[in-house]
């Protein structure tokens, strides 16, 4: 039975009486956040205000702070579109994946990783490959009480075989002498945490760090990108902290910093976007959490830094304000080895720039585009997967003489489907 509308039409209509009624202005957020903004370019002032955060008896900020190198840029700096590298090799990869089913009469998960190679500034073609991975040994597919691993446990081992596929293929570019930069796009925040899987969790960090490791070896410059970072409070949280005048004040006032006082409602993409003009960047800073610092604790080359970037999809709206033209706030999350390295961090600002003119109107990167493209799982694909996988069981019939051991549920899947057959050009 679907929706009865009819019943839920009055309630629409009541709350749409109410939306005038409702505080949508963020303006006056917007000139306080952008007061404070203005007046913060002072670096000192901000370390030590990380240090009042960083004090024992105080908790829960887990906002943005700058970078502890020499290098570090003004919480309040902005960076115009750099110039644009004439050659480069761009990785992207992205996966998906096929879930095991409880109810069938063999266990299995299926990861599907598309890898795509853009060449800017050259002629060759483009290179598309997908890697197909099917798991279905009992050490892979159950937990340790012997039921069937969760689809959370999937997630984790498509994201650590992501990366690995990116680590490997920017290793065998490096060996063949690629085009420099090699730039590495991966679609997702970088700060990966496991799910609680108990026993797996560890190890799956162990091997997504040892990824990135090999990804540095290589000399990539690795990206996470962050299409709709639309939660993110984290640089708010930073510019309520430069608005305490002391540490005793940080003390009293800890409850406010994870909601951050009188900015609270205005997130970090609705500033930056009325803050950035097309093609201009955020400083570098990093978050202040205890996953950020679990990641330093692997090598100071591993913290996890980040910066908002305004993209456009048309070259023009750099050299305006942007107005007719499609613009999107995102976030780039990058490793230190990468952040510390200003012509590294030119590199890849620019060549985002430049994928996210490549698709008309939707300012997004072409190379993730194409990977997702690359990695996608249709349901027609999970039923051929299903079909092939049921062909070698009724080779194995053997093993299910005793139907008993089938549920009622798979045995009326197997007659079911058991004669489908596909047809394609």
């Amino acid at each position: 039975m679907g929706i009865e509308f009819n019943k839920l039409m009055p309630q629409v209509m009541k709350m749409g009486g109410m939306i005038e009624k409702l505080d949508f202005d963020l303006n006056d957020r917007l000139d306080l956040a952008t007061e404070i903004f203005v007046n913060t370019s002072n670096l000192d002032e901000a370390y030590e205000r990380i240090q009042w955060i960083r004090q024992p008896d105080v908790s829960g900020y887990r906002g943005a702070a700058p970078l502890e190198l020499k290098t570090a840029e003004p919480i309040n700096w902005i960076e115009p579109k750099p110039e644009t590298p004439p050659q480069a090799t761009i990785l992207a990869a992205d996966g998906s994946q096929v879930y095991p089913d409880e109810q069938a009469p063999v266990h299995y998960y299926m990861l599907n990783i598309g890898m795509f190679v853009y060449h800017h500034g050259s002629d060759r073609t483009p290179e598309a490959h997908s890697f197909p991975y099917l798991e279905y040994h009992e050490k892979y597919v159950h937990d340790r009480y012997g039921g069937v691993i969760r689809n959370s446990t999937v997630d984790d081992r498509r994201t650590v075989a992501e990366m690995r596929s990116l680590a490997e293929e920017a290793w065998e570019r490096k060996r063949q002498g690629e085009v420099q930069p090699l730039i590495v796009f991966y679609d997702n925040r970088l700060m990966y945490l496991p799910s609680n899987e108990g026993y797996s969790g560890e190890d799956l960090l162990t091997d997504y760090i040892a990824a990135m490791v090999q990804l540095h070896d290589a000399g990539a410059s690795l990206i996470g990108y962050i299409d709709n970072p639309y939660r993110s409070k984290r640089f708010m949280q930073l510019l309520f902290l430069m608005t305490l005048q002391s540490d005793e004040e940080v003390r009293i006032r800890q409850q406010e910093l994870m909601r951050t006082g009188p900015l609270e409602g205005l997130y970090d993409q609705q500033f930056f976007d009325h803050i950035l003009k097309p093609g201009e960047r955020s400083a570098i800073m990093v978050q202040n959490s205890p996953q950020n610092y679990a990641f330093k604790e692997r090598g100071e080359n591993y913290e996890i830094a980040f910066f908002y970037l305004k993209v456009t999809n048309q070259e023009r709206a750099i050299n305006s304000d942007g107005h007719g033209f499609a613009t999107r706030v995102v976030r780039v999350d990058l490793p230190i080895w990468v952040a510390r390295d200003r012509q590294r961090v030119d590199a890849v600002h620019a060549m985002i720039l430049e994928q996210c003119k490549l698709q008309g109107r939707n300012p997004y990167p072409y190379v993730l585009t194409r990977a997702d493209e690359l990695a996608y799982v249709s349901g027609k694909d999970k039923e051929k997967l299903d079909q092939l996988v049921r062909v070698e069981i009724r080779k194995a019939k053997h093993l299910f003489l005793d139907e008993g051991r089938l549920t009622a549920k798979a045995r009326g899947k197997e007659l079911a489907r058991g004669e489908q057959r596909y047809h394609e050009m």
